[in-house]
């Protein structure tokens, strides 16, 4: 009891410190489990009295425990129990030694399926000292220990705050008899009497903590955490729980049903109150039964509930996770093609799943995809919500014809709606599958690896619930695809189902090939996996689907799609393109996928981070464009260079552009400097930006060697030497530089002249738009003053320093972040603009001044261009995202230019990026800045720590 006490007051000030959150919490809380093995009981209290005298809230080092002081500790206030279902009575003993562990009195409910094992559990568990209420009852053997822990003891369990629930559980998910699942999961749970009281310490201490359980098992794969054979009936529970099932979700639920939970988070599962008959007879059922579809709904239900999720890790460490890991990594052993040409050996015929295995959509969710369709026949038939309509068609068809149909029956249906009445359907059917065709791309290690197994004499087949019939899918599958597949098995002609296990059971007889030699590849976990394994084939392959990476592997789960981005096929398509990038890297280079995701290719980069947030940008630019009326964009260097030839590649997919200019302007903070000198005073502007350096330097970076160097030969150089800190210093700089005021406007004068004369051939007449990253619109202010127009500008972020834009005759708005609203959040595009600026760069260096040549201007640049491998790596990133931009471009033609992401989820990835939840190659180490106008130098920009 003392040691629950102790650790409930350290647990609660670890959450309070910490704002609340996991990490922190856990790990204090953990480190006071060593210290008790360390220095004894007496040793931590004596801990905790010596920590009274320490600074409450002073920062401590990572490995040294700060406690609470004794006033803040409280009593548990929990009340207890546990409940046990025995369907082996050979495992009493064990059980008893595990349940005497907890530590404070608790009630006891164990069911027993004959009494013989009642008077054995009677005489066993009635001896443990902390048990307060023994309950010990014979129940049916019928929904295993699922049905005692809702019906038999359900008043028993809502009278109490906490209660865990174990079994003797012998079986492993393949069906063969041992006990180290059963263990694993009980001494998770049960290990020891520190594992129970900092398991009880942080319940007590979280009220929203709804439930706590292990990892799963080893031995479980990663595909059984999804709905599986349970989907059907889940929906229906689900429905009267306020539940939504997601048949394609992996999900996080405590495997082998053994877990902590807060009786309050469970209650909708209690009241609902089920009978004995919504359990089957038991006979071997290894899935589909309620005691499976309650097992995997109970973590839906405790989120549902508001609570959260304490999943503890499976090396035994004392922490929580609120997302589980899956077995994930057990996905990622061997190349995709090397799993499938090792399963092949012994096959004679191989079959492959079709969307979303050898073929991929742009969109992340066939959802999108429908959605997507459903634009573009509103657009060309002036059809409003033809989704829906469709989807009935489809139904109604189905219905009427008892099997599965294809796209010319669905089509037929429509033509006698009412709301398709004078509409040209066979012109929808024809866009549909004209849509299909292009959209379609082949999944490349797939489609490789199945040519090589057909180049052995294999028999290689596509097998699919399809709605298109043989002919559409010759129609419209990548050439490269169709040619290889010797034949199609669809559901749509043969009125077989995978998911109703008809196909497996029927299309060995027709191919006349025994299931034993039958492999099978898909993404689909319960018809591609599940079912062929359970009727006799060859353990099949799973080709994870694109859209399930995001929810698989813990560093891309910040990617998935919000609830607001389901009906948003804009944001499907940059989620999906992404996705398939990524799966194509997790098909050939499935070592990426560690504990980081490490992009070792610097075009995976430019095509995931920097190809979404540019394209965005863009189109955001555009409509500004459009909808003002601007005839010209200037994007301002160096920057600018890849926003620009971005904005040109929009240009030649959307017609509507063909009117606006889009240049490249020379110009940089230096570049303007100096032409908008009209007076001595005027370097007060110049000088207000943070310097620490030389007057030398501070002059060359803000103002032009020329500058520099008549400083040096009319002050001297002890002074040009001297050390400068802006902005404090710039009043007396500027007091410094008065005997030379004449000279430095003199040359003030010649930059402006030349300087306007260049502006005067990009800016033309008319309204114009800058287009940057920002951040405080200092060039564009300098522009206005310098020639007296008022000017737009576009910007990735601003500050709060932007307003000095519309105090000068100009405006200025920016697309990712924008210090002057009051909702700003935490933009990454502000936190890691360094490596933008890296990124966004030219092959040349920063543009300094113009000079007269003898073929006209003459452009002068600073001697920092980026070198020749730098230039390497920056180009290959840009490559990458011109091709994300190309990618989207060819999915939606002139409508790209209306293309409006979620602005704040496309910064995820540069979020990951910077966090270092994606690790860059070496070659991350080429990107770096030279910031000699604040005087820092060279500034290395990769976040993320290159491996």
């Amino acid at each position: 009891m003392r040691k629950i006490v102790a650790m409930v007051g350290l647990i609660r000030t670890a959450v309070a410190r910490h704002g609340g959150g996991w990490a922190g919490a856990c790990s204090l809380a953990g480190r006071s489990l060593r210290v008790i093995r360390a220095l004894g009981w007496r040793g931590f209290t004596q801990r905790i009295r010596a920590s009274q005298q320490a600074e409450p809230h002073a920062a401590a080092p990572p490995d040294v425990i700060s406690f609470p002081a004794a006033s803040q500790l409280s009593q548990l206030e929990l009340s207890i129990g546990i409940m046990i279902h025995v369907f082996y009575a050979d495992l009493l003993d064990e059980l008893v030694n595990d349940v005497a562990h907890v530590p404070v009195p608790f009630v006891l409910m164990v069911s027993v399926i004959d009494e013989q094992t009642r008077i054995a559990a009677l005489s066993r568990f009635g001896k443990i000292p902390n048990v307060r209420t023994l309950h010990v009852h014979v129940v049916p053997n019928r929904g295993r220990d699922i049905a005692p822990f809702l019906l038999t003891f359900r008043e028993e369990i809502l009278a109490l705050d906490l209660v865990c629930h174990i079994h003797t559980k012998k079986s492993l998910y393949s069906g063969s008899e041992q006990g180290k699942w059963r263990r694993y999961l009980i001494d998770t749970l049960l290990g020891s009497d520190d594992r129970v009281s900092w398991i009880l310490g942080m319940f007590q201490a979280m009220p929203r903590l709804g439930m706590v359980y292990p990892e799963s098992f080893g031995s479980m794969p990663l595909w059984a955490h999804t709905w599986l054979s349970n989907v059907e009936p889940a929906r229906e529970v689900g429905s009267r729980l306020g539940v939504d099932i997601d048949p394609t979700a992996y999900l996080d639920y405590p495997a082998g049903s053994m877990f902590w939970a807060r009786t309050e988070a469970l209650r909708p599962l209690f009241e609902l109150k089920l009978s004995l008959d919504a359990f089957p007879v038991e006979s071997g059922q290894t899935d589909g039964t309620m005691q499976h579809v309650v097992e995997r709904l109970l973590g839906l239900i405790v989120r549902r509930h508001g609570m959260v999720l304490g999943i503890m890790p499976s090396n035994g460490t004392t922490m929580l996770r609120s997302e589980g890991e899956r077995n994930w990594r057990s996905y990622f052993t061997s190349p995709l093609a090397d799993k499938l040409s090792f399963a092949a050996v012994d096959a004679r015929i191989i079959s492959f799943d079709l969307f979303e295995t050898m073929v991929t959509r742009p969109f992340l969710h066939p959802s999108g995809a429908r959605g997507y369709l459903g634009h573009l026949v509103e657009k060309r038939f002036g059809l409003k919500d033809f989704h829906t309509i469709r989807s009935r068609a489809e139904t109604m068809a189905r219905t009427k014809h008892g099997r599965d149909v294809d796209c010319s029956i669905i089509y037929d249906t429509m033509a006698h709606m009412a709301e398709l009445r004078g509409m040209p359907v066979a012109e929808i059917r024809e866009l549909e599958l004209d849509t299909e065709k292009r959209l379609l791309k082949e999944r490349a290690t797939l489609v490789d690896a199945a040519h090589m197994v057909g180049l052995s004499g294999k028999r290689v087949v596509a097998v699919s619930d399809m709605y298109l019939n043989v002919e559409d899918l010759r129609r419209v599958l990548p050439p490269s695809v169709s040619k290889i597949l010797q034949d199609i098995h669809v559901s749509c002609e043969t009125g077989w189902r995978k998911d109703t296990a008809e196909t497996w059971r029927h299309l060995p007889q027709m191919e006349d090939v025994p299931a034993r030699e039958w492999l099978h590849v898909g993404d689909n976990e319960h018809s591609d996996v599940q079912l062929p394994l359970a009727m006799g084939f060859i353990h099949p392959v799973h080709a994870l689907r694109s859209s399930s990476l995001l929810d698989v592997v813990p560093a891309l789960r910040s990617l998935r799609p919000q609830p607001r981005h389901s009906d948003h096929w804009q944001d499907q398509l940059w989620l999906g393109l992404i996705a398939n990038r990524l799966n194509d890297l997790a098909d050939r280079q499935p070592a990426a996928f560690g504990q980081h995701l490490v992009i070792e290719e610097p075009e995976t980069f430019g095509y995931t981070v920097m190809g979404p947030l540019v394209l965005d940008y863009i189109t955001w630019l555009a409509r500004i464009a459009l909808d003002s009326g601007t005839p010209r964009i200037l994007f301002l260097s160096r920057e600018g260079y890849l926003l620009q030839r971005a904005f040109q590649r929009l240009q030649v997919t959307s017609p509507q552009l063909c009117s606006i200019q889009a240049s490249y302007l020379l110009v940089s903070r230096r570049a303007v400097n100096t032409p908008t000198l009209r007076s001595i005073e005027d370097l007060a502007d110049v000088f207000a930006a943070p310097y620490t350096g030389s007057l030398e330097n501070l002059l060359g970076a803000r103002l032009g060697a020329r500058i520099a160097a008549l400083a040096a030969r009319e002050l001297g150089r002890a002074l040009i030497g001297t050390e400068i800190y802006l902005p404090q210093m710039g009043a007396r700089i500027i007091d410094w530089l008065r005997p030379i005021a004449a000279a430095i406007l003199d040359i003030a004068t010649e930059e402006r002249d030349l300087y306007m004369e260049y502006w005067n051939s990009q800016a033309g007449e008319g309204s114009v738009i800058l287009a940057d990253i920002g951040y405080a619109g200092t060039i564009q202010s300098q522009l206005v003053k310098l020639t007296n127009r008022e000017l737009g500008g576009a910007y990735f972020a601003a500050k709060r320093g932007m307003d000095q834009v519309h105090h000068k005759h100009g405006w200025g708005r920016a697309r990712f972040f924008d210090e002057r609203s009051e909702d700003t959040f935490g933009s990454p595009v502000m936190e890691y603009h360094l490596m933008l600026e890296a990124i966004l760069t030219s092959p040349a260096g920063q543009f300094s001044h113009f000079e007269r040549g003898p073929h006209g201007l003459h452009p002068v640049h600073f001697p920092n261009a980026v070198n020749a491998y730098q230039w390497s790596v920056i180009e290959h990133i840009q490559a990458g995202a011109q091709q994300f931009i190309d990618d989207v471009c060819a999915v939606t033609g002139p409508d790209t230019v209306d293309l409006a992401f979620d602005s704040a989820h496309v910064q995820e990835p540069l979020r990951c990026v910077g966090t270092g939840l994606w690790q860059l190659g070496s070659w991350a180490n080429a990107l770096g800045l030279e910031d000699d106008y604040t005087g820092r130098g060279e500034i290395p920009t990769a976040s993320g720590q290159p491996r």
